[in-house]
């Protein structure tokens, strides 16, 4: 049996999309993103709700598939992005594939929303992940808004545990009208301790999980900048950081 083989017969979940160029993803670096599928949050403002739930028409994308274009790019891509979906439900079923693409010297980020603390720390300890997203939703006793209440210890856990190694963890939010002013954002700034970065993006109504999310407006640019600005301010440091 070739690695090929081996691989797809211990590797028995497939990604669901790929973006298989990105220069953002991954902060300096030329990544490959996929997407696994199947979440166990609701966030109304999700802007991949087909990966929301396990959509049996979504094409399938085998790990060999991505081995094979790395191995076609081998000086063209450096890293590998996992996201979903929520990626920490399924990913201990990717461990051969992670471990191929570190032995092809590449780089891995996974994000997550944290509520598999577990899986994180597994991982963690693995040295098969270079770099966590933290997608750090709100104030910890208002998941339930996107709910994941019942899993709010769970991900404080991941973030304070993610942070003790700084620079391997991205913490992003997305801001969404209803959830987020500035005064919830200043008190998610003041829980983020010594991280290096924290990336906003703006919502965006146009592909939603909750079709009454389509009827809202995002945020003007130009407030999120003041509010960056001030925020940074107060603590003394550029943590903020705006993504389009």
């Amino acid at each position: 049996m070739n690695e090929d083989s081996a691989l797809e017969e211990e590797t028995q979940t497939h990604f669901y999309g790929w973006l298989k160029t990105s220069f953002i993803e991954y902060t300096g670096k030329i990544a490959t993103v996929v997407f696994t599928s199947g979440c166990n949050f609701r966030c109304p403002y999700c802007h991949n709700p087909e990966l929301v739930l396990v959509d049996p028409e979504l094409a399938k994308i085998s790990p060999r598939e991505v081995l094979q274009y790395l191995d076609l790019r081998r000086d063209l891509i450096d890293a590998v992005c996992i996201t979903g979906g929520e990626p920490l439900l399924v990913v201990e079923n990717f461990f051969p594939f992670l471990k191929e693409i570190k032995k092809r010297g590449k780089l891995v980020k996974i994000y997550t929303n944290g509520s598999v603390p577990e899986v994180f720390t597994k991982l963690n300890r693995s040295n098969l992940v270079d770099l966590w997203g933290i997608d750090f939703k709100l104030p910890f006793d208002q998941y339930h808004l996107v709910k994941g209440g019942e899993f709010s210890d769970a991900c404080r856990h991941t973030l304070e545990e993610a942070l003790k190694k700084p620079e391997r963890a991205e913490v992003r939010t997305t801001l969404f009208p209803p959830f987020h002013n500035k005064e919830v954002l200043m008190n998610m700034a003041r829980m983020l301790g010594n991280a290096r970065s924290w990336f906003w993006q703006n919502f965006r109504k146009e592909h939603t999980l909750s079709e009454e999310c389509r009827d809202i407006e995002p945020f003007l640019p130009s407030l999120l900048q003041s509010w960056r600005d001030e925020i940074n301010s107060i603590l003394g440091r550029k943590l903020i950081v705006l993504r389009s």
